[in-house]
This record gives C-alpha cells, sequence and structure tokens, in this order.
C-alpha cells in the first residue's frame, strides 16, 4: 500500500493541515496516514458512507482513492471489466475506483431482486438520428451509427460516457452510406491500445441510381434490389492513448485547451481493412487470435472469411455441402469465434425437398478449426468435426453470447480471476410458430492431465436447454450476455421503428444458481457489513421504463438498443429524435461539485497562511454537511 508521502499528493493542503496536535478535535489530532492505512482498512463499506456525512473533512478523506481501491481488490462480486488503458496507478483516473466498487455492488444486489429496477436515467445529445449502437465493455465509450435528419450523409460517432463533466460526443467519421451491423471491441491493433469498430455497407455495383437509396433497406433481411449490391465491409481503429487525452476529466469540453489539443492530433478514426463482396455480407465478428486483431464475415451461402487485420492476410473457409445437397440449400445464419482454441462456431440451416413438394428443414450447430494459410489454401473445403441438430421448428434468428474477455491493461491490479471455468456460451434461438425464444446453454468441457493445471474447451458434448419462452403475438428479441440477458418485445417485426411492448430481465435456471455461489467476502478483510441477496426465482422479471420515456417509445418507437452486462446499462433511441437514454441498473457515485472543489483546492500551495480555525471552504471541520 502506499506510504503517507506518497498518500500526500492526494489529499487537499487544507485537509492535511487539519490533522494536527492543534486541532479542537482530539481524533483530528492524529495523522490522516492513520486514518487511511491504519483506521479504515478495518471499515465497511457501510462504515465509509457513515463517516462521509459526518462534516466536510471527513467526506473529503473517505474519496481518498486507496481506500476504494483497497475494497476493489478484496471484491468477491463480479465488477466491471477495465478498459485497456485504464491507469489504475494514475490519479487522473483515481474517481473512477469507487464508481468501479458502488456499481458492482448495488448491480448484483438489484438484478438477483424479483422485480429489479432502474435505478439511474440520463438523456444524451445524439446530434443525429440513431440507426444501431454498440456499448464498448465497462460502459465508457459508446459507438452509434448515425444519419442527418434528410438521410443524406452518414457517420459513425463516439460518445464518451460517465465523465465527470457529463456525457458527450468525441469524434465522428463519414461512412457514405448508411453502417449495418455494427460492431466494437477493445482491441490492440499493431501494438497500440484501441477500439476496433467493423461495419458493413451498401453501395450499387454499377454506381448511384436515380431516386433509390441502397441504405433505404432493411438492415437484416435479405433484399432483391432493382440493381444489384456491392457489399463492403470495413474495420476503424480509434487509438486509445488519443481517445484518453480528449476525455481527460481535468480538460473542460469546449473549452481552448480542448480545441488545441484537438486540431493537434490527428483523426482518431484510421481505417484498417475493406473488404467489398457481390454477394451478402453477414454475421460480422472481431476477436483476436494469437494476439492479432482479427474480423471473420460470412458469405452467403457456405463461405466464412477470416481477416488478421495487421497483415491483411485473408483466411477463407468454404464449409462442406452437407449430404451433398445443392448450394441453394444451405443458409450458415450465425457464427461466434472461440480464439482461445482456435476454432469457429457455426449454426447453418439445410433445407431439403424430401418428396416432390415435402422439405425439410434441419438446423446445425457445428463447431470447425479456424484455418490458416498454410493449412487451407483458397477455398479448400472443410467438414465439421463436431456436430449437434438443432430441434426441428421453424426458427427466425439465431443469436450465440459472446466469450468472456479478461482485463488486458498494462497496470491492472489482480482483481479478475485468473482460473477457473469460463462461463457457458448461451444459444438463444427465435422461434417462429409459436413466436417465442429457446435457449440452450453450450458448457464448457473439463480437460486433465496428470501433472498440468486444468484446461477447459468448449464442444458440443454438453448442450443442455434451459427454457422455451412464448411471446406470440408478439416478437421478443434477445441481447445476449455471458450470465446476464436482457429480453424486450416489439409490436410488430416489419416497422422500422417498432413500438416497445416491455422490457425484461432473464435469469437461466442452470446458470444463475451456480452464479450464486461464488465465495463470500474474506471475514479478515472485509467489504460489507451484510451477506449477498438471496438471488430470485423469476426466470423474467419486467422493468418499470420511465414514465416519459415510455411514451416516447408508444409515439415515436424503439429506432436502436445496446446493452452492457457488466456494468447492467441499456442505451436507447426512440424514433428519429435526436437523443441517446440511458437507463442504468446500477448507482454509480459521480463526482458533484464539492469533489471537484477538493481536487481543485490541490492547486493550493504549501503553507498559505489561513484563519486555524476554518478550511478552505470557509467553515470550521466540524460543521454538519
Amino acid at each position: 500500500m502506499p506510504s503517507s508521502n506518497s498518500l500526500a499528493a492526494y489529499l487537499p493542503n487544507f485537509l492535511i493541515s487539519h490533522f494536527k496536535k492543534t486541532s479542537i478535535c482530539y481524533i483530528q489530532r492524529l495523522p490522516f496516514d492513520i486514518f487511511v492505512d491504519q483506521i479504515f482498512i478495518y471499515l465497511h463499506i457501510e462504515d465509509i458512507m457513515c463517516l462521509r456525512r459526518v462534516d466536510r473533512t471527513l467526506f473529503l478523506l473517505t474519496h481518498e482513492p486507496v481506500i476504494w481501491k483497497r475494497f476493489l481488490e478484496r471484491m468477491r462480486t463480479p465488477i466491471p471489466p477495465l478498459r485497456p488503458t485504464f491507469r489504475y496507478s494514475l490519479q487522473v483516473t483515481d474517481f473512477e475506483a469507487e464508481q468501479l466498487v458502488s456499481r458492482a455492488i448495488s448491480l448484483d444486489d438489484n438484478w438477483r431482486r424479483d422485480e429489479p429496477r432502474v435505478q439511474t436515467r440520463k438523456v444524451m445529445e445524439a446530434h443525429h438520428r440513431v440507426l444501431d449502437m454498440r456499448l464498448l465493455p465497462g460502459g465508457k465509450f459508446l459507438i452509434a451509427s448515425v444519419r442527418d435528419l434528410s438521410s443524406h450523409r452518414y457517420y459513425i460517432t463516439l460518445f464518451s460516457l460517465d465523465h465527470p463533466k457529463g456525457n458527450r460526443a468525441v469524434a465522428r467519421v463519414p461512412t457514405v452510406s448508411k453502417a449495418y451491423d455494427l460492431q466494437a471491441k477493445y482491441m490492440r491493433y499493431k501494438g497500440a491500445h484501441g477500439i476496433m469498430i467493423a461495419y458493413t455497407r451498401r453501395t450499387f455495383k454499377n454506381g448511384e441510381q436515380p431516386d433509390i437509396d441502397p441504405s433505404a433497406y432493411c438492415d437484416t433481411d435479405a433484399v432483391d434490389p432493382p440493381f444489384p449490391f456491392l457489399y463492403e465491409s470495413l474495420c476503424l481503429h480509434v487509438s486509445l492513448d488519443a481517445l484518453e487525452e480528449l476525455v481527460d476529466p481535468r480538460i473542460p469540453p469546449g473549452s481552448t485547451q480542448f480545441y488545441n489539443l484537438a486540431v493537434v492530433r490527428p483523426p482518431p478514426f484510421l481505417q484498417v481493412s475493406l473488404f467489398e463482396s457481390e454477394t451478402r455480407i453477414t454475421s460480422l465478428t472481431l476477436f483476436e487470435l494469437h494476439q492479432k486483431a482479427h474480423v471473420a464475415f460470412v458469405q452467403q451461402p457456405r463461405r466464412i472469411v477470416f481477416i488478421d487485420l495487421a497483415s491483411g492476410v485473408l483466411s477463407p473457409m468454404l464449409i462442406d455441402n452437407y449430404n451433398n445437397l445443392p448450394e441453394n440449400a444451405h443458409q450458415i445464419r450465425t457464427i461466434r469465434v472461440l480464439p482461445d482454441q482456435n476454432d469457429v462456431v457455426v449454426i447453418r440451416t439445410i433445407v431439403s425437398e424430401e418428396t416432390p413438394g415435402h422439405f425439410l428443414t434441419e438446423h446445425l450447430t457445428e463447431m470447425f478449426h479456424i484455418p490458416s494459410n498454410s493449412t487451407n489454401p483458397g477455398d479448400a473445403t472443410v467438414k465439421p468435426f463436431e456436430r449437434w441438430p438443432i430441434d426441428s421448428r421453424v426458427y427466425d434468428s439465431f443469436r450465440l453470447s459472446d466469450p468472456v474477455t479478461a482485463s488486458i491493461g498494462i497496470d491492472h491490479p489482480n482483481i479478475q480471476p485468473a482460473s477457473g471455468a469460463p462461463p457457458p456460451i448461451s444459444l438463444f434461438c427465435r422461434t417462429v410458430e409459436p413466436v417465442g425464444i429457446v435457449h440452450y446453454l453450450i458448457w464448457p468441457k473439463i480437460e486433465e492431465e496428470l501433472g498440468k493445471p486444468q484446461q477447459y474447451h468448449f464442444n458440443l458434448e454438453y448442450v443442455v436447454p434451459q427454457t422455451v419462452h412464448v411471446s406470440a403475438p408478439w416478437g421478443t428479441h434477445v441481447l445476449t450476455g455471458s450470465s446476464k440477458a436482457l429480453m424486450y418485445t416489439v409490436d410488430s417485426e416489419r416497422k422500422g421503428t417498432p413500438r416497445l411492448l416491455t422490457v425484461r430481465r432473464y435469469l437461466s435456471p442452470q446458470l444463475q444458481p451456480l452464479w450464486s455461489l461464488r465465495g463470500t467476502e474474506d471475514p479478515t478483510e472485509p467489504i460489507s457489513r451484510r451477506d449477498r441477496p438471496a438471488l430470485s426465482k423469476k426466470y423474467y422479471s419486467s422493468f418499470n421504463l420511465p414514465r416519459y420515456l415510455r411514451r416516447k417509445l408508444d409515439d415515436e418507437g424503439l429506432a436502436a438498443i445496446t446493452w452492457d452486462e457488466s456494468i447492467g446499462r441499456v442505451c436507447l433511441a426512440c424514433g428519429d429524435e435526436f437523443k441517446i437514454h440511458i437507463l442504468d441498473f446500477a448507482s454509480a457515485v459521480t463526482p458533484d461539485s464539492r469533489f471537484k472543489q477538493w481536487q481543485l483546492t490541490q492547486q493550493i500551495k504549501l503553507n498559505v497562511p489561513a484563519d486555524p480555525g476554518r478550511n478552505a471552504y470557509g467553515i470550521t471541520s466540524m460543521d454538519i454537511d
């Protein structure tokens, strides 16, 4: 732990001066490092919060970052992942330590309730109509596909969230036409940490056509346009080092200092790949393989393309013809890459004609090894090494959750489990007759070898059905997660902005009990006075959305929605409104005006004469706040 000398760098000078032998309060005659290093280590979080209410001096002292970093390192409750450039040891991000602690505890408590509630809500200016959104893990940054009101200009906009001076747009880049299938992840590119953004766009193969806009077609369905499309898959990289400078809490947004910093920096968005295709591109996915950034996507009906974004090398994979059926009998529905084991999960549908006029539809979950140039040059046909047939219901779509990625920062504390089984992969299948959701879990298999640590490997041996939810006549969509999932129901699947009917928390019956069995806090290093709340036995629980937002969704419909399970945050956009609504299921401490003043007092020079009975705010040390 830091010594008293290092702690002095965190505390304002007037606060240090109050911990003197001449103080009228006997307890404040103790040196401040005795409080932080010898007393506070035995207190619970509730005790720290009670002290915060005593007076202004203790209010400021209990914001000392070391206190909350100690809690953070001892917590057993799942905490949000840290972005790669989060500098745990730097003062500029000190305010985030308490946010991480409070958010993790409040989300865990709220999620376990029978009726979880929206804890906080905010509205952020989007400046354009929002078409699609993606939250980065941890909720610090939001990526959005947007357009202007006349639908002539399309952009990708990057937003900064949870900033002490308010949420705001930081940068944008034009995309020529609408950005479909937007994806975003923290990834390294040529050794630099950053945000990798992938999307597809459509243009006409023979150039622009009068009175026809390729961006007006539906996002997800294959279309039959009057002129052939040219599909393009693009990847952009945003350096986190440059981005962290733009969102530095010490630089006021819109100030001269901020403007001077922005104009001298190169454009934040760097295009790293562009792939053109005359066949439809679907199922974009970003992943890191052998510490290199990759993107993969599907070219219907049977081709999967893997691209090493650093070298630009393509590794195509042509899936074998099932039962030697014709090409048009196959359709890949979705894929999920498992980079830790060099495999990819593929779900595809095959329609065959058993007898004239009688068709058989089969849904197959298969696993393939990711090809390399040396093992699979060109378009060599690849066969699966495992196959599991899904039941014969009629399915509209399939969703696979992403595997969990641990924090990878250069000085992150040991707050993520370094070993143990990874959570299972969730497979959500949307049924057509009746309309609803079927949920499966794909569990990892333990592989033990004498003298070596346990290894875990996903295969299709342990696919376990969970629940079947019927929502007819309304369609249900899923925002997936490794341990938490959100479901929302809309009134029409054909509207561009359907009316949102319900938003539900979903608890998997098999996963959640195991999640609740995590170890209790160490009694020798207390965190909280109370045990974690009991886990709800209700699989589905509806949220009560704010009344004003409910009216907007009824009148204007849902334009876009995204979800980050790690911090329990949902972002919504309504109709043509130029705003983004941010709903949090966790409470987080936000630096208020008093905390900002505390930071400003650190600029006061030492040994400045002052009234011994009053502090820098002009109040006595024991005034009640």
